[in-house]
């Protein structure tokens, strides 16, 4: 529904945000609370950071809705007010400064639209999975990001030791989701089993958007648990520990299970 009371609070902040005085920065975002919660994750840096992005997406329009709104905010255009930004709008695109604040007023709706909806298709997504077979463990990261951004390697640390020259190697935009995808895998780790802590992975990914991460592990001895977590410092970190039943302690062992030779219907595992 385009009246329903997010979108219409998020437009209103829209535009009292493009009246902001001086240059588009966090401070001018941290008034508002809903992008704040809704486009930054309750972050005034990521919210204020999110907004850039959306400028460098829609540049390549010049003479497009959504540019004008930001323009006429202060992302890309000089002016301490929004007066001086209209002057300086129509100015760069030779037109009217009606004309530019009608544009700047269907971009800040087209903006509220798409923050509603969560509809930002540009935020990159990274998958992490663990694997546990025997004393082996492989960690296997694919990375995926719009090309239109500015993407980076991720920092990789194993059991608080970063690994060095980590070969990303960004492949051409997907047909089918216009992204550019880079897998990377760390094996050769073996499981500590004289620790608490059994395995530790940890990866840093900074974007100027937050990445969305996919988080998942395999293990193959029901005694270890994967620990699995997210923070708002672009850290993603995955930790197998010893396990617990709930009569007690597990066994702990040095011998760790791992991954059957045939599956049930018969047909073999094919060995990595």
């Amino acid at each position: 529904m385009k009246d329903d009371p997010l979108r219409l609070q998020l437009r209103s902040e829209l535009r009292e945000l493009r009246k902001g005085q001086g240059a588009f920065a966090p401070d001018r975002v941290a008034v508002c609370e809903a992008l704040v919660r809704v486009v930054g994750i309750g972050s005034v840096e990521q919210a204020h950071a999110t907004i850039f992005e959306m400028f460098k997406r829609y540049s390549v329009e010049p003479d497009g809705d959504i540019r004008a709104y930001l323009e006429t905010s202060g992302v890309g255009l000089p002016g301490a007010t929004l007066n001086k930004r209209l002057e300086a709008y129509a100015l760069a695109h030779h037109v009217e400064e009606r004309t530019g604040l009608r544009r700047s007023d269907r971009g800040a709706d087209k903006l509220a639209t798409l923050f509603r909806d969560e509809a930002l298709f540009f935020r990159p997504w990274g998958h992490l999975t663990v694997y546990q077979f025997g004393t082996r463990v492989l960690a296997s990261i694919a990375l995926h990001a719009d090309p239109a951004s500015e993407y980076r390697s991720p920092v990789v640390w194993v059991n608080d030791q970063e690994i060095e020259d980590l070969a990303f190697q960004f492949s051409t935009p997907s047909e089918h989701t216009g992204y550019v995808r880079a897998v990377q895998n760390i094996d050769g780790y073996r499981l500590d089993a004289d620790g608490e802590r059994l395995f530790k992975i940890d990866v840093e990914w900074r974007m100027a958007v937050w990445p969305q991460w996919v988080l998942a592990a395999q293990l193959a001895d029901p005694r270890l648990v994967a620990k699995i977590q997210t923070q708002r410092n672009f850290m993603t970190e995955v930790t197998i520990t010893w396990g617990a039943w709930p009569a007690g302690e597990v066994p702990r062992s040095p011998s760790f299970a791992g991954f059957p030779r045939r599956w049930p219907s018969g047909e073999a595992v094919a060995q990595a």
